[in-house]
């Protein structure tokens, strides 16, 4: 009779704690089928619990709804200060979220609860330079056991320094990273990057080929590599490097423009032409570029392509006096080769403005003077220019002192007036 009585009693608690084991079963079947819509939703029908709230803040993460998330990790952190779990998910949170500062004060409460915590410092003192605060982050970097990773820790000294713009420390920390892991390719190379920086390109030269020992396939060193052997004037060696660089897929603007460089100054302007023409296409605001392309293309007989190389440069820059009377030199003889004769004049009396010495002006005149008469015709216009230049060409004599250069000059006088009377015979005719 008693047990008869007692069996209902039973089926309910069988049937409740059935009921809840299926809650769970089923909360977890959404969250290993990352099914977190569907297990937000479910969480919502149940009789929220500290852990339910905790798995609907974790669901929310995972669909990157972070105030959501924030929201309940939040609420669940001031309910129970001492969880480390909720505190460091809400930090993770607030540092996804670029609230940095927020996150900070996380792991600060979090090293209150567990100040041993190697990771809860580590984490605390990236986030500081990722906020910008160079100085506290030494300070958190150096504050963390040394039992922790010593290379990831002196690295992210060298960092903080660098960012400070203190070179000289950032070097000694970037070598002790690298010191402590001979294959940390981001502290070699930040090392070597600051050298040529300093200009101290045989230490640079030491310690790339010092990684390259080691690692002969890091992109990055393999150009460092080579851009000081272009810094220190072995063109053909830094031109075998950089061409290591493109085979392993490195066409990026510093190897393209030290290559057409390099090419340049060897006189190899037909190698030259295709780099230094990539290299300005990857930036177009290198007028050293596009004077070298420039220079190049009028070698090569590409006038055309010379004259809008100088054209482009002018536009680009206010120059200096002697750049700009060679910009617009270079321009004349490019619009001379390529038949544009008037242009050509207009940048040779334009190259007149920027200079004051009397060969220039001479040679200038001359030019002038040579070309309105034999591709223009324009004899008026000719004797005009001659006359310029018999003035200069007197003053030139007037300076010198060898007899016999004087006579030299003289016997051109001579015949530069005998010319310039059988032109103005012409133009009266």
């Amino acid at each position: 009779m008693f047990y008869f009585l007692c069996l209902p009693i039973v089926w309910s608690q069988d049937l409740a704690g059935h009921s809840e084991q299926t809650g769970v079963d089923t909360l977890q079947i959404y969250l290993r089928n990352a099914q977190f819509r569907q297990a937000i939703e479910y969480i919502d029908r149940l009789e929220p619990t500290k852990d339910l709230l905790y798995q609907k803040a974790l669901c929310y993460k995972n669909l990157n709804e972070y105030p959501s998330a924030i929201q309940i990790l939040d609420n669940l952190s001031k309910a129970y200060p001492a969880d480390i779990p909720v505190k460091l998910q809400l930090a993770l949170c607030y540092e996804i979220a670029s609230q940095y500062q927020k996150s900070i004060d996380c792991y600060n409460q979090l090293l209150m609860i567990d100040s041993t915590n190697t990771y809860f410092a580590a984490q605390k003192a990236d986030l500081l330079y990722r906020s910008e605060k160079y100085t506290l982050a030494i300070a958190a970097y150096s504050q963390i056991d040394s039992t922790y990773n010593r290379n990831y820790i002196a690295r992210g000294i060298a960092m903080c320094y660098e960012k400070l713009n203190q070179l000289d420390s950032a070097k000694v920390y970037y070598n002790k990273a690298w010191e402590l892991n001979e294959r940390d390719a981001y502290s070699a190379n930040s090392l070597v990057k600051i050298q040529v920086k300093q200009n101290d390109f045989r230490s640079a030269y030491k310690n790339s080929e010092k990684f390259i020992k080691k690692d002969s396939t890091n992109a990055t060193m393999n150009a460092l590599n080579a851009y000081v052997y272009y810094n220190m004037d072995f063109y053909d060696i830094a031109i075998k490097r950089f061409q290591k660089c493109l085979q392993q897929g490195d066409s990026s603007l510093i190897v393209n423009r030290s290559l057409g460089f390099s090419y340049y100054l060897l006189d190899k302007d037909s190698l030259a032409r295709p780099f230094l023409q990539q290299s300005f296409l990857q930036d177009t605001t290198n007028t050293y570029v596009l004077y070298a392309l420039g220079k190049v293309n009028y070698k090569l007989g590409y006038y055309p392509e010379a004259v809008e190389c100088f054209l482009k440069m002018i536009y680009k820059l206010i120059p200096s006096d002697v750049l700009a009377y060679d910009i617009y030199i270079k321009l004349g003889m490019a619009q001379d080769k390529n038949g544009a004769f008037d242009s050509a004049l207009e940048a040779y009396y334009k190259a007149l403005n920027y200079t004051q010495d009397n060969k220039d002006k001479m040679d200038l005149f001359f030019t002038m003077a040579t070309i309105t008469e034999t591709e223009l015709k324009n004899y008026e216009q000719a004797i005009v220019y001659y006359k310029q230049y018999r003035l200069s060409l007197f003053n030139y004599q007037t300076s010198l002192k060898d007899e016999k250069e004087i006579k030299e000059v003289e016997a051109k006088l001579t015949a530069l007036d005998e010319h310039i009377r059988e032109l103005t015979e012409k133009t009266v005719q």
